[in-house]
């Protein structure tokens, strides 16, 4: 063991062996085409992904969603016709609505915006509610409640209540919120292990190959995370003492997409899903193999932001314009070309507990030893914001 410090002070440059280097600056020289998640810029001029630190390996946050005042119907055990006397949502729905409440049955197939029902009673068990006719009730025809249409959205909506003049108020309600958690994971650590002579040998093109092997072990350990915050599980396998964090894939469930191609009435259609659940996502990830659609520009009934550079025979485009804003398309090789993700680009970030580091290890020998090693999460708020496509088949043109 060396003496350092013998006057009583020890300096930085006395203990060199173990500190470790930060190289959280080394991932803005990774290509975005090779992260974008990580290191890509949005046309806000932030990086896609925000990050913060965390203290723990496991981390929670809480997602709270509004008791909004339409479900949609089992119709299954409906009665139907004018002589409609119960609907049935699930259980958990029923608790949006309470005694008195007034309610319009909209089915696809026969909207029957005139009819009125009144709830005169509510069974939160079995989410049936007993109703009686208030406006309209012979035009509630017998469409809604067909086992035909169980598929088919039929919605039940509150359009308000009809208390009694004077009476008290209802059976108080209040939504609790969901806590939701993900786990840090390891990434790393990968030894980077080279002799002296090795390293002072020239090569063509490479000035250090040293630093050139530490450059190419980091772009991976980043591209591990990328694919990490698109398809990782969220295990934490007390056992034997290993983690993992999930990604948008694991998060996101509410919302899923099943046509097979990625066009602009696709994503207005997973969009409308997403704002009638109360978010608008802002960016659009996908593999390019399936924005063949989006990029025909051709379509001039659409509104579109795209690259201007004549030098391509194609133009990419950079986002699109439809009925909720602006979605910006994100390209990323390492996306699978069967799916696809819209998020809210506010709601997701990165937790981190250990950035990116290069530590160096102890000599036993003749050469030079480090290890890359960092430690994070992804934090996936409002996930019933977002949505996905599971079932894309990608470009199949020529």
């Amino acid at each position: 063991m060396a003496i350092v410090g013998y006057s009583g002070k020890v300096t930085s440059y006395d203990l060199a062996v173990g500190v470790k280097i930060n190289m959280d600056e080394l991932i803005y020289m990774i290509s975005p085409v090779d992260s974008p998640l990580i290191n890509g810029i949005g046309t806000d001029g932030r990086q896609l992904l925000a990050s913060s630190g965390v203290d723990q390996t496991t981390f929670k946050w809480m997602d709270e969603e509004l008791l909004l005042p339409r479900a949609l119907v089992d119709v299954t055990n409906s009665s139907t016709g004018t002589s409609m006397t119960s609907v049935e949502v699930s259980a958990a729905d029923s608790y949006k609505f309470q005694v008195d409440d007034l309610i319009t049955i909209m089915d696809r197939t026969a909207i029957q915006h005139a009819a009125i029902l009144r709830i005169t009673a509510i069974n939160n068990t079995t989410g049936v509610m007993t109703v009686a006719g208030w406006a309209n009730h012979a035009a509630q025809t017998a469409t809604v409640g067909e086992s035909t249409s169980a598929g088919n959205g039929d919605l039940v909506v509150c359009v308000g209540t009809a208390l009694v003049e004077g009476s008290d108020p209802g059976t108080a309600r209040s939504a609790d919120r969901t806590i939701r958690s993900n786990y840090t994971q390891i990434f790393g650590p990968t030894p980077v292990n080279m002799t002296r002579t090795e390293q002072q040998i020239t090569r063509y093109g490479v000035s250090d190959e040293f630093a050139k092997q530490l450059y190419g072990r980091s772009v991976e350990n980043v591209i591990s995370r990328e694919q990490a915050y698109l398809y990782g599980q969220p295990v934490d396998d007390t056992t034997n003492k290993r983690r993992s964090t999930g990604g948008l894939n694991s998060f996101i469930t509410s919302n899923v997409d099943a046509t097979t191609t990625l066009t602009i009435a696709s994503l207005e259609s997973l969009m409308q899903t997403c704002y009638n659940n109360g978010g608008v996502p802002d960016l659009l990830i996908a593999n390019p193999t399936s924005m063949a659609t989006i990029n025909d520009i051709s379509d001039s009934g659409r509104v579109r932001t795209v690259i201007d550079d004549p030098r391509r025979g194609r133009v990419p485009v950079t986002s699109v314009f439809h009925e909720f804003g602006e979605t910006q398309l994100v390209r990323n090789r390492w996306c699978d070309k069967g799916t696809a993700f819209v998020v809210k680009k506010d709601n997701i970030q990165r937790r981190i507990m250990q950035p990116l580091v290069v530590e160096a290890l102890a000599k036993t020998g003749d050469s030079d030893k480090v290890q890359i090693i960092c430690e994070e999460g992804l934090q996936v708020k409002g996930e019933s914001h977002m949505g996905k496509w599971t079932t894309l088949t990608g470009y199949t043109g020529s």
